[in-house]
């Protein structure tokens, strides 16, 4: 069987042919056509059975985020408890079988209070971002030719139903 791109090319040959003034090519680019059309149908049902994979493994992706979060939270719980009964206790380090429980010290960290206090060496200077939303809506209500540097551009894509 051949592929689509083979029907095209034939399709285009044989228009070419009647383009000339070939004769009883019509029934010829018919059967092409034809072809043409299954294989486009079988590619769709392709596309359509790669989304329903796609969507069933965003599904698996979000059930398996949320375990992980649920194991996360678990995990962030059962530390706290143990630095509270650390803390009860007034130990900062226990040693239980396996494991050593110690408690220690993070490295610094800032904390600001007020923003507004600190040099303006510490502030990091950034560029400003281009709002395309904004800038796209003001060119559809305006001639978008009473704006330099910038054009409206409308794409073309696949839809399938």
């Amino acid at each position: 069987m051949n592929s689509l791109y083979d029907l095209t090319q034939d399709f285009m040959q044989v228009q070419s042919l009647i383009d000339e003034g070939g004769e009883n090519l019509q029934d010829t680019l018919d059967s092409i056509n034809l072809a043409i059309e299954d294989k486009l149908e079988n590619i769709g049902k392709v596309i359509r059975n790669l989304d329903g994979e796609m969507e069933m493994l965003k599904n698996e992706e979000t059930r398996l985020a949320d375990k992980r979060k649920a194991l996360e939270a678990n995990k962030k719980r059962l530390k706290l408890y143990v630095e509270d009964q650390l803390a009860i206790t007034g130990k900062d380090k226990v040693k239980a079988g396996l494991f050593t429980f110690a408690m220690q010290n993070n490295a610094p960290s800032v904390k600001v209070t007020d923003e507004k206090l600190i040099p303006k060496r510490f502030f990091i200077k950034q560029e400003p971002v281009l709002d395309k939303k904004s800038l796209s809506e003001e060119l559809k209500e305006k001639d978008e030719k009473s704006m330099p540097g910038v054009e409206l551009v409308q794409g073309k894509h696949l839809r399938i139903r």
